[in-house]
């Protein structure tokens, strides 16, 4: 909706209904088998925010945010315009985004234009209930103990690497199953998770000399190097595409190499190794030489893998790890 009222500020206001699949809130519900008697509490933290930004003609020269406190992140971006807003040679854009059918700001609320939208109250959860026909349920029962595997997340920083400079930083001193580790180089001055302009991917040319992974004290690449296209390649490569991405004519979209090589990421498989090592507490540990001239922050997360036993009848869960 717009407002082009004199003295008033004009609004455009969007209301999107969207579908969030369980499976992307968390990967445990992608390998769920079909159960009975089973209990969920699932906590959500809406990432309610608003962000306001000055204009003087020429460029943006001021930026405030406000968010939840509890994940820090600001699911806003603005287009970084340089010739002033639709012609009007300075003035302040303010943004928001709520969850359900009522802006919540102090600010926006009363603007003469904003109205409910038209989505619900409510966040909506809908569950399939399956019937199944009494042979083969009875026949789904017979082998009613399952084994169910999914990979979690651990996500850790390592703030202010100054360009130029080493650093060997112990992430953790114990995490077993680890499968991969993903590094995301991010500029230390402008933090991604708050900045309005920013598009959260890598730090431009962001790149690490001298990089190396090592768990339990050991190198998981063959010696420090500077991780390059083609590393990235050889670690990511044959993880997520179709048929290990081996079958001629299907692929599984990685990164193109100008894009890896403007925002790059680092990513390196930790699971080739036997599965009783594995399987141990191991510690794991990052090290390399910020190739950037910025201050750097790195966003590492570590990627693990979980298993339990599920009794489908009777909904019991017996931790395996």
């Amino acid at each position: 909706m717009a407002n082009n009222v004199v003295g008033v500020s004009p609004v455009l206001q969007y209301s999107v209904k969207a579908t969030i699949y369980l499976k992307d809130i968390h990967p445990l519900f992608e390998v769920l088998p079909i159960s009975k008697s089973l209990n969920f509490k699932i906590q959500i933290f809406w990432n309610n925010s608003v962000a306001t930004a000055t204009h003087n003609g020429t460029a943006w020269t001021e930026q405030t945010s406000q968010y939840r406190a509890y994940n820090g992140t600001l699911p806003l971006m603005l287009n970084n315009i340089t010739d002033g807003l639709n012609g009007a040679p300075t003035g302040t854009v303010r943004a928001s985004v709520y969850v359900g059918d009522t802006c919540h700001d102090t600010t926006q609320k009363d603007f003469t234009g904003v109205s409910t939208g038209s989505v619900g109250k409510q966040v909506e959860l809908h569950v399939q209930a399956v019937q199944m026909l009494p042979d083969m349920e009875k026949s789904y029962g017979l082998n009613h103990l399952r084994d169910v595997s999914y990979h979690d997340y651990y996500q850790f920083s390592l703030k202010n690497i100054a360009g130029g400079d080493s650093f060997n930083h112990l992430v953790s001193n114990a995490i077993s199953n680890l499968k991969a580790v993903l590094i995301v180089p991010q500029p230390s001055n402008k933090n991604n998770n708050v900045n309005a302009f920013d598009d959260g991917l890598p730090q431009l040319m962001g790149h690490i000399n001298n990089f190396n992974v090592l768990i339990g004290g050991l190198n998981v690449l063959m010696q420090d190097s500077r991780y390059t296209y083609q590393s990235f390649n050889n670690e990511f490569f044959n993880e997520f595409g179709v048929n290990g991405n081996q079958s001629p004519g299907l692929g599984s979209s990685l990164i193109d190499y100008k894009s890896w090589l403007k925002k790059p990421y680092y990513y390196v498989n930790c699971s080739r190794v036997p599965k009783n090592q594995q399987q141990a507490y191991r510690s794991l540990q990052i090290k390399g030489t910020n190739a950037s001239v910025l201050t750097m922050d790195y966003v590492i997360y570590a990627i693990y893998e979980k298993n339990f036993t599920l009794d489908v009848i009777s909904g019991d869960v017996k931790k395996v790890d």
